[in-house]
């Protein structure tokens, strides 16, 4: 294994760790998907999917993607995150509290956060994506071994920290951010990348829009 796949994983158990801790309940996917798929719900959160694939052996790829949506009468933004691994380098790396309501403690935390922060190939957005994401998104390509990938791995792990920590605060306002939540949703399903790249490591394109539409990012 290569440092790049080793400090993913790492990353991905440590998020697993630290929002199974935070929930009340968790749950497979189930069988009908052979990748890892993990959601979990709770008191402090609505959703949160752990989705890790792993085709090192057969592809040369590791994925993680992590998604957790507040409850729908809670304005916090929807924390999202993204490494596609190859073997040397991370092709894709995505990171953004996302707008679901007004929330400007967290919103305001996370643009500081990343305010400072470079990356050596940032990734333009394509235009599904300038609906839902905030101007401080984190998307960047070609990340390798180094202090870059520290940097993305050390501000995944501050972001998801207080993340967790702070996310519960705002609940039972007297918003339903349904709606937001369910166009966030509906955006992504947009991203045709997501159904390609698994169809090219042997998933049928049924199955993957199956997953797409009721794990992956599924409307309330």
């Amino acid at each position: 294994m290569t440092a790049i796949w080793n400090k993913i994983e790492a990353l991905a158990d440590s998020f697993e760790e630290k929002i199974a801790r935070a929930s009340d309940l968790a749950k497979s996917a189930g069988d009908y998907y052979d990748w890892h798929n993990t959601i979990y719900s709770g008191d402090r959160f609505r959703r949160a999917h752990i989705e890790i694939v792993d085709k090192r052996d057969s592809h040369g790829i590791y994925i993680l993607h992590t998604t957790i949506f507040p409850h729908v009468h809670n304005p916090a933004p929807i924390f999202g995150f993204d490494a596609v691994c190859g073997k040397n380098k991370i092709t894709g790396a995505f990171h953004d509290f996302s707008w679901a309501g007004s929330n400007p403690e967290m919103e305001s935390w996370f643009a500081e956060r990343v305010k400072s922060l470079e990356w050596n190939k940032p990734r333009e957005l394509p235009e599904w994506a300038q609906k839902i994401f905030s101007p401080s998104m984190v998307a960047a390509g070609n990340v390798q071994e180094g202090a870059e990938l520290d940097s993305l791995v050390r501000l995944a792990q501050d972001s998801l920290d207080y993340y967790l920590d702070t996310v519960y605060k705002t609940n039972w306002q007297n918003v339903d951010t349904t709606p937001h939540q369910n166009n966030y949703c509906h955006w992504q399903k947009q991203n045709p990348h997501v159904v390609r790249s698994m169809v090219s490591m042997g998933v049928d394109e049924s199955v993957i829009k199956k997953f797409v539409d009721q794990v992956l990012f599924p409307e309330i």
